[in-house]
């Protein structure tokens, strides 16, 4: 088993067990904050959001500030984008699919990681099937998900 690099992978080298390099990602207030900017652009009066607003936050179902579920899956992106070409990751047939476990807080350091679980043909493309993992400091699985990737 090796580790997959976008510049050198090929779908006749990868094997089931292979991984992905780990991407290590640590938030902060200042990157949710900053992240809620970009997805939801302009200002807003009266606005209360769990993501950017402590009290608000301390007071809901999370008990203080999280990150938004989208730069999680960013975050998977961006490791995906570690061991393949972006055309393999935005190819037809290609998709990434997370489930969020656990609130990915101001000031966690998530490790993500990924494995290949199967490789085959479908349609005519060849597919990568993955599982990757995200994991804070604490050994909590912060976000699990699903991709395929066209080769």
């Amino acid at each position: 088993m090796g580790t997959l690099h976008a510049g050198t992978v090929s779908f006749e080298a990868i094997q089931v067990g292979d991984t992905l390099p780990t991407l290590v990602k640590e938030e902060s207030q200042e990157t949710i904050d900053a992240y809620r900017a970009l997805a939801i652009p302009g200002e807003r009066t009266n606005w209360k959001d769990l993501h950017t607003d402590p009290s608000f936050a301390r007071q809901g179902i999370f008990g203080g500030t999280v990150n938004m579920g989208v730069a999680t899956v960013s975050y998977l992106a961006q490791l995906l984008e570690t061991a393949f070409p972006v055309r393999s990751i935005l190819a037809r047939g290609a998709r990434l699919s997370m489930q969020a476990r656990q609130p990915f807080r101001a000031g966690d350091v998530v490790s993500f990681t990924g494995t290949v679980v199967a490789k085959r043909h479908d349609a005519g493309q060849r597919l990568v099937d993955l599982e990757l993992v995200g994991t804070n400091t604490l050994g909590d699985t912060v976000a699990r998900a699903t991709a395929t990737v066209v080769l």
